[in-house]
């Protein structure tokens, strides 16, 4: 049988977890399901669109930025050394088309800046009215929000959940962590590193554009690393 690791320390997990529905890891005590397809999240559906950086030509995938950016083939990544801008995140990828119901994950990884203020994610549903904003730091906290329009027509942060610590994001520079999103109809579902982290119901956007944003915050320079972006069908 296939070595089965722990998604939040990478533990190898012993064959009697593997064979229940809901394994514990016995390091880290990090409790997830076992699904059919033996990961620790909800069966992933077809592959949409995916992007693997090892180069800047990415069909359905728009590359903004595009001189602040370089892309690697050991490891398969994209990374971005960007200006601190603590009024603004920087957007470094879009899906060239609107996403309505989909589920998707990446890895992110911290390379340099002000530990306290750097952090990534994903922006979805994005129009000209706004979208939905899922976000992790270098110091092991998450937060959720949306961006509406003010009364001047100017797009505003909504915080849904404000920065949170979270047990199974990993703290610090280099380390890998991954976010997955599933997104249906009203229904979201946030996972971190296999993870399921929160769940919550909104409508305020059913459809838009998938951006990948960096935000530096305050302080020096900032490096960030993508790598294995999937978008997906949401699972039945």
């Amino acid at each position: 049988m296939k070595t089965y690791n722990c998604p939040n320390c990478g533990a190898a997990l012993p064959a009697h977890a593997v064979k229940t529905e809901v394994a514990t890891c016995e390091f880290c005590s990090t409790s997830f399901r076992i699904s059919k397809t033996l990961t620790p999240q909800p069966d992933m559906g077809d592959l949409l669109l995916g992007a693997d950086f090892s180069s800047k030509v990415m069909p359905g995938w728009e590359v903004l930025n595009e001189d602040k950016l370089t892309f690697h083939k050991d490891p398969l990544e994209m990374r971005g050394f960007l200006e601190p801008d603590p009024n603004k995140a920087w957007y470094v990828l879009r899906s060239s088309g609107f996403l309505d119901d989909f589920d998707a994950s990446l890895n992110i990884r911290f390379l340099e800046g002000r530990k306290e203020s750097i952090r990534a994610g994903f922006y979805l549903r994005f129009t000209d009215d706004g979208g939905y904003g899922f976000l992790i730091s270098a110091q092991a906290s998450y937060t959720i929000g949306a961006f509406t329009k003010d009364a001047d027509g100017k797009l505003v942060w909504q915080k849904k959940m404000g920065w949170a610590y979270h047990t199974a994001l990993k703290p610090g520079f280099n380390e890998t962590n991954r976010l997955r999103v599933i997104c249906n109809h009203e229904s979201f579902r946030v996972y971190m590193n296999g993870v399921l982290t929160t769940s919550f119901k909104d409508s305020l956007f059913s459809a838009g554009t998938l951006y990948l944003a960096a935000d530096t915050g305050e302080g020096p320079k900032a490096g960030f690393a993508f790598s294995d972006l999937q978008v997906r069908e949401v699972p039945g």
